[in-house]
């Protein structure tokens, strides 16, 4: 199957099998050497000088904790949305306009409809803003959607903390090789399709790697 990729005729299907094995290859030489070491966040990008296999699970283990939080705040802002109605927006009528304009707050308001003509149609919108904004607020503090948004914000920055890390590291073995290029495939070219330059490449190498390494 290595070989097929070499000569440029894997499928995405296969090259993702191959990701998913050499993350459970990865996964296991961690849980014996680096699992308990202390992980890097925003605050502390470093564990220990030329300990790869550890800053791989580091930015490993974050990396799939933002796809769950991902998930999941897109599955809370389905149930928000129901909840509310609507978003906490509001689609102005502006006369001159041929389309409404969608409006998030009053300053908004205030702006595209000035003057004493349009006292009424400023009060009538802002009447309905505050409405949405209200049902909005009180869904997203029911489900936890916008607490959810800010931890997947935050976990984004150390996913980025622990990539940097991982990438900068020197590499002592073929191990650490495969590690390295295994989070740029996954960070970069997420589902391993991308066929521009330099992608089918840098997965022609590392199957190369895989390959050596499971020979050796």
């Amino acid at each position: 199957m290595i070989d097929s990729e070499n000569n440029g005729t894997l499928p995405a299907i296969t090259r993702r099998k191959m990701l998913f094995a050499t993350t459970a290859y990865l996964s296991a030489l961690t849980d014996h050497t680096a699992h308990g070491a202390s992980l890097p966040s925003s605050d502390q990008k470093t564990i220990a000088p030329g300990n790869v296999l550890a800053l791989w699970r580091a930015w490993y283990d974050a990396h799939e904790e933002g796809k769950r939080l991902c998930h999941q705040q897109q599955r809370l802002e389905t149930e928000v949305l129901k909840s509310a109605g609507s978003f906490p927006v509001l689609k102005l009528e502006i006369p001159g306009e041929g389309t409404p304009i969608v409006v998030r707050t009053c300053a908004q308001i205030d702006t595209l409809l000035p003057g004493d003509a349009m006292a009424e149609a400023r009060k009538t919108a802002k009447t309905e803003l505050a409405a949405r904004l209200r049902k909005w607020n009180a869904a997203d503090e029911l489900f936890g959607y916008s607490r959810t948004r800010h931890a997947e914000t935050q976990n984004a920055g150390d996913e980025e903390a622990s990539a940097k890390s991982l990438w900068e590291a020197p590499a002592l073995t073929t191990s650490d090789v495969i590690a390295k290029l295994h989070s740029i495939i996954e960070t970069e070219d997420p589902g391993a399709h991308f066929e521009e330059r330099p992608w089918p490449q840098l997965r022609m190498v590392f199957a190369d790697l895989v390959r050596i390494e499971h020979r050796a």
